[in-house]
C-alpha cells in the first residue's frame, strides 16, 4: 500500500451527479507485447482486449449527510490469449456526517477484483489480484483557526496460487492538527503510522512519518496542493535494509494559459504491496499533462510520467535478482462528445521499463479506443 496517493495515468473524477446515473462501456485496447517480455531476447505477444464493461453510480446530499456509491463490472477478453482473460469489479462507497455541528465524519469501503498486470515479473502466469479498503477519517475544520483531524484505514492485498508471498495487511493511523485561513488556505501538521504484514512471508513492515500538508488556491485558475513528511521506515526482517529520509507529494494545476489546463506533479512514497519484493519499495514518480478544449465537445491531452522504485527486500527469499527498475510513460489522449450521452476516447500509450540488472526489461506500446453511453 503507497503511503501518500500514486497517480499513475491519473484521471480527475468529476463531481457527482446527484441521484441514479448508469454507464454502459465498451473499449478495444491493441497492446504489442501482452506478456511485458523482453524483445531483445524473445519475440512479443501482440492481442487485443475487449472490454465491456457497465457502471452504476447513485449520489445523494441529505441535509447534514451525503453517501456516494459506484459499482463497476466488466470482463477483459484477450482474442488470442484467451487465458489471460478475466472479470473485473469495482465497489466503492462513502460518505459524510456532520457532528455537533461542526466536525465531520466520513467513512469509506471498497473492494476490487482484477488481473494482474505482470510487467514485473515478465511471465505468463496468471494471478487475480483482490484488494479491499475500510476506512474512517474525522475533522472539525472551520473557516479560520484550529481544528483536529484524524484517520484510520485498513488495506488487504490477496493473489492467486503461486502468489500468496504477497499478500498483506496493512493498517494506518493519522492524527494531526488543521489550520486554516482564508487568506492562506489549509495547513495541516500531523503523524502518520502504518504497519503492513505479510503472513506468508512472516515480516512486518512498519513506517512512521511527520508530516505537513498544504492545500491552497493561488487564484481562480492555479492550486496547490503538497504533502511534505519524514519517514522513517523498517521491517521486522533483519536483511531487509530501512529507509530514513523524505517523502512528498505535491500537485500544481493552472489554466493560466486559455483553454489548456496544465498539470505537474510529483512524489516519494513507500509502497508495500508489491509482486517484487519481500520487504518494500522507494518510490519516486515526476508527471506533467496538459489537456487543450478544442471545443466544447473535443478536448486533446498528452503526458509523460518517470518513475524510479529502489526495492528493500531480503537477498535470501526475493523472487528477483534487481534492487532498482524505472520505469516511463508517454502518451497521447483525445475525447470527443458525440452526444449528451455518447461520448469517445482514443488513447496511445508508450511504456519503456528497465532493472539495474538488465533482465525484466520492456517497451510496450498500446492504443485504446472507448465509447460510454451516460444515462
Amino acid at each position: 500500500m503507497p503511503i501518500g496517493s500514486a497517480y499513475a495515468q491519473e484521471k480527475e473524477k468529476p463531481e457527482p451527479r446527484q441521484g441514479l446515473r448508469i454507464e454502459p462501456s465498451l473499449t478495444a485496447v491493441y497492446d504489442d507485447n501482452v506478456y511485458r517480455v523482453d524483445s531483445r531476447t524473445e519475440d512479443p505477444v501482440a492481442d487485443v482486449i475487449i472490454t465491456p464493461a457497465i457502471e452504476v453510480g447513485f449520489d445523494r446530499d441529505i441535509g447534514i449527510a451525503a453517501f456516494s456509491l459506484r459499482a463497476l463490472a466488466g470482463y477483459d477478453r484477450f482474442i488470442s490469449e484467451g487465458d489471460r482473460s478475466k472479470p473485473r469489479l469495482e465497489l466503492e462507497g462513502s460518505g459524510k456526517y456532520v457532528i455537533a455541528g461542526q466536525c465531520w465524519v466520513r467513512p469509506t469501503a471498497s473492494y476490487r477484483q482484477q488481473r494482474a498486470d505482470y510487467g514485473d515479473i515478465n511471465s505468463a502466469s496468471e494471478n487475480l489480484q483482490k484488494f479491499s479498503t475500510l476506512g474512517v477519517s474525522a475533522d472539525c475544520e472551520r473557516p479560520a483557526g484550529l481544528y483536529p483531524v484524524v484517520a484510520w484505514r485498513r488495506d488487504t492485498t490477496r493473489n492467486g496460487d503461486g502468489f500468496d508471498y504477497a499478500d498483506q495487511t496493512s493498517n494506518l493511523y493519522r492524527a494531526g492538527v488543521g489550520y486554516a485561513r482564508p487568506s492562506l488556505g489549509k495547513l495541516t501538521a500531523y503523524y502518520e503510522r502504518v504497519t503492513s504484514e505479510r503472513p506468508a512471508l512472516g515480516l512486518e513492515n512498519r513506517s512512521d512519518a511527520y508530516g505537513l500538508s498544504f492545500t491552497r488556491s493561488v487564484s481562480p485558475l492555479t492550486s496547490i496542493d503538497a504533502d511534505i513528511r519524514w519517514m522513517h521506515v523498517t521491517s521486522t526482517a533483519d536483511a531487509i535494509g530501512s529507509y530514513n529520509g523524505p517523502g512528498w507529494t505535491v500537485r500544481v494545476s493552472t489554466m493560466a494559459i486559455p483553454r489548456v489546463k496544465i498539470t505537474g506533479s510529483t512524489e516519494r512514497t513507500i509502497v508495500n504491496d508489491s509482486l517484487i519484493a519481500s520487504g518494500f519499495a522507494v518510490r519516486t514518480a515526476h508527471r506533467l499533462s496538459a489537456e487543450l478544449a478544442l471545443s466544447e465537445l473535443t478536448t486533446i491531452g498528452a503526458f509523460g510520467e518517470l518513475v524510479r522504485r529502489d526495492f528493500r527486500q531480503d537477498a535470501a527469499i526475493r523472487p528477483f535478482n534487481y534492487t532498482h527498475d524505472r520505469t516511463n510513460q508517454f502518451g497521447l489522449i483525445a475525447r470527443r462528445k458525440i452526444t449528451e450521452a455518447l461520448a469517445l476516447d482514443l488513447s496511445l500509450t508508450h511504456l519503456d521499463r528497465a532493472t539495474n540488472s538488465d533482465v525484466s526489461n520492456y517497451r510496450a506500446n498500446r492504443v485504446s479506443l472507448g465509447a460510454t453511453m451516460r444515462f
